[in-house]
């Protein structure tokens, strides 16, 4: 897992985008558009928007676009995406639902 540069406690809710230069962690609500390094949503974040990042992690929720070269979909996530990445991982109990385009 990425380390952590910022992070959204879980209660707290942002309705807005966030644009950052770390690794950002949602254990709370972003009802929005996130732009960073990277991006962790924890297995209680939710994120209703689109994320753009180098390297994406989910055990949470997240129903948008995905855009990143690495992402990570950990056992319980909930993934309704349209995704685009060079490098995908799903681990078993991950729910996938959506468009995926993979590879260069």
């Amino acid at each position: 897992m990425l380390m952590t540069d910022s992070r959204i406690s879980s209660d707290v809710t942002i309705d807005g985008d966030i644009k950052g230069t770390s690794t950002i962690t949602v254990d709370g609500t972003v009802n929005g558009n996130i732009q960073s390094e990277g991006v962790v949503i924890a297995a209680e974040g939710k994120v209703t928007g689109n994320v753009i990042a180098k390297s994406f992690v989910n055990e949470g929720l997240i129903a948008g676009k995905v855009s990143a070269e690495t992402v990570e979909l950990k056992i319980g996530s909930i993934n309704k995406i349209a995704l685009s990445t060079k490098t995908l991982s799903v681990e078993p109990s991950a729910f996938l639902s959506g468009k995926i385009k993979c590879g260069g």
